[in-house]
């Protein structure tokens, strides 16, 4: 059940994402490349996206491996429960920013949450029989998924398991992958060697 779930969560993403470049590479928006608020929404998307890798990594560096074994309350999962997927959706919204479409950026950020809360529904099912009352007092006294950082904690040592953080880093490079895609199709456009094939607010 939980491979097929998380096979279907990639899925849906990876949909997302690339429907999401598309618009950006090969629509045309509301706002010229030139304009200020095509500028204002790249360089808003932009270091939404540097957060989510970076929160992604961190996140990571305290549940690699021992994931569904231990729960883990401390650094990030302090102040959210689920940052891992917090993190995922600032850099959806940050892509969706990035292909200057307000539609594309709502698409994605609605899209990503309804993924996610629907992933969140079912591992707390399977966390809260698992852990009992005490996964119960950490969903009590911890949000779901707004960060709230007044009680923060983090160990003073840590240990990880290189591979996982290797994993995580390798997977955080790839956030950035569509920024290249939009700002050559920024610069094709300005030059006329490409013509959007349709509008897209």
């Amino acid at each position: 059940m939980a491979v097929a779930l998380n096979k279907k969560r990639m899925r849906d993403t990876r949909i997302l994402m690339v429907g999401v470049i598309l618009a950006g590479v090969f629509c045309t928006t509301l706002f010229s490349e030139n304009s200020f608020w095509h500028e204002a929404m790249e360089m808003t998307g932009y270091p939404l996206i540097v957060i989510c890798a970076i929160g992604r990594i961190y996140s990571s560096a305290f549940i690699g491996g021992i994931k569904n074994e231990n729960l883990v309350t401390w650094g990030p999962y302090s102040f959210c429960r689920n940052p891992l997927y917090l993190f995922s959706l600032l850099g959806a919204a940050g892509i969706g920013l990035m292909s200057t479409s307000l539609v594309a950026f709502t698409v994605i950020t609605i899209g990503f949450y309804l993924i996610y809360d629907s992933l969140i529904k079912r591992e707390e099912e399977f966390l809260s029989q698992k852990f009992g009352q005490t996964y119960k007092d950490f969903m009590q006294n911890t949000p779901r998924l707004l960060p709230s950082f007044k009680n923060y904690q983090c160990p003073d040592e840590l240990t990880f398991q290189p591979r996982y953080l290797n994993k995580a880093v390798f997977d955080a490079i790839w956030w950035f992958a569509p920024l290249p895609l939009f700002e050559c199709a920024d610069y094709l456009r300005t030059m006329g060697w490409i013509k959007p094939l349709i509008f897209l607010p």
